[in-house]
């Protein structure tokens, strides 16, 4: 469940950033091993129709549970999770009276840009 109505101020989305900085690439590397860590659980899932099973299937499932866990923690304090593998989070935010997103991209250090609600990661200004 994300926050709703929430608007970070620079300084509020820049206290986050040393947080993103250990998770984001976390979940990257979690995301990672569900590719190449688990072949066994992609052969058990075109055997699922003829009821097959995986031994890898538990460590896959934790795999997977890690990365919402960590997900779910960023966007429960009202981050978006814009894109994991090229590590990019918004944050929604008020400028001129208008909702726009700060945006972060790993490994920045901090906020330094921001985007329309609408133009995504090709629109971004220098704040």
């Amino acid at each position: 469940m994300t926050i709703q109505n929430k608007f970070f101020s620079v300084e509020e989305a820049n206290a986050f950033i040393p947080k993103l900085l250990i998770d984001i690439p976390k979940i990257q590397e979690l995301m990672k091993s569900l590719v190449s860590q688990f072949p066994d659980v992609s052969k058990a899932r075109e055997k699922a129709q003829l009821n097959g099973g995986s031994l890898q299937g538990a460590d896959y499932i934790n795999c997977v549970l890690q990365i919402n866990y960590l997900t779910e923690e960023l966007e429960n304090k009202g981050c978006i999770l814009k894109g994991i593998e090229h590590g990019l989070v918004d944050f929604p935010s008020l400028r001129g009276g208008k909702e726009v997103y700060l945006c972060w991209k790993n490994p920045e250090k901090r906020i330094e840009y921001w985007h329309d609600i609408l133009s995504g990661f090709s629109g971004r200004q220098r704040i």
